[in-house]
């Protein structure tokens, strides 16, 4: 599931760069050099040009000549992004892991890594135990964080806060449902959406959340699951259509189960 990961806040934190280079504040982040100046608003054009190879080699070009700089947890958040809309999951998996080394307290990239851990791993993958492993680990790491956490991300304003935690609580359990699926724990699976489902109704949750109803045969339950996105006015219409979708699949499933059991 793709999640909007704080992007368009790291653009409009940047776009303080040039004010920034000229003048030191005393808080928050700032450039230390012109020429760190020149190589941020770089990224940030990247971004706003939507090159996201651009992006990834501008970041890895601050990072590695710019030691120092005190914008590089929000570098990392921008990679991830730029990564994952590129639908590069090796490299978002690696900038994920760079931004939980550069801060053991990045809630958000713990996040992106059970995330996307969890929506590559298949039951026939050689490493599918470790996946899954380190998606339960990344996922109970994120949830712990947001136990505690009381100051919101660099650019998240303190009335985005409690909303946003919310969304990362919910991505965290969307991200052990699917590795309980995956790993044929079917009720744990529910259960885990159904957390999900509790902090952040969530269109694309709700159609995972049908997907492990159906793998546990509950076909009902999975109907009812996709009604309920089929039913929300501001699912995206891809969304809906594999809603419907995976509705007419559980009802055919469901009709062959009851012709094939015995009277």
């Amino acid at each position: 599931m793709k999640s909007h990961f704080r992007a368009y806040v790291a653009a409009l934190a940047l776009a303080a760069i040039s004010l920034a280079g000229k003048q030191a504040q005393q808080t928050g982040p700032h450039p230390k050099s012109q020429k760190e100046v020149d190589a941020l608003k770089k990224v940030q054009a990247d971004q706003q040009a939507k090159n996201w190879d651009a992006e990834m080699t501008d970041i890895n070009y601050v990072l590695e000549n710019f030691a120092d700089t005190e914008y590089k947890s929000m570098l990392l958040d921008m990679a991830i992004q730029a990564a994952q809309n590129k639908g590069d999951y090796a490299q978002t998996v690696a900038f994920a892991e760079q931004a939980v080394q550069a801060d053991p307290n990045n809630v958000e990239a713990y996040v992106k890594l059970a995330e996307t851990i969890a929506l590559h791993t298949r039951e026939n993958d050689l490493d599918k135990d470790t996946s899954l492993k380190k998606v339960d680990t990344d996922a109970h790491k994120a949830l712990d964080l947001l136990k505690t956490a009381s100051t919101p991300p660099t650019g998240i304003t303190a009335d985005q806060w409690p909303t946003y935690k919310k969304q990362l609580e919910g991505q965290a359990h969307d991200a052990m449902g699917m590795a309980d699926d995956i790993a044929k724990k079917f009720p744990e699976s529910i259960e885990e959406y159904k957390a999900a489902i509790a902090v952040y109704p969530n269109p694309i949750i709700l159609t995972h959340m049908a997907k492990a109803q159906i793998d546990a045969k509950q076909f009902d339950d999975a109907i009812a699951t996709d009604d309920k996105v089929l039913a929300m006015s501001d699912a995206p219409a891809d969304v809906k259509q594999f809603a419907q979708n995976q509705k007419d699949s559980a009802t055919k499933m469901k009709g062959a189960t009851g012709t094939a059991q015995p009277k």
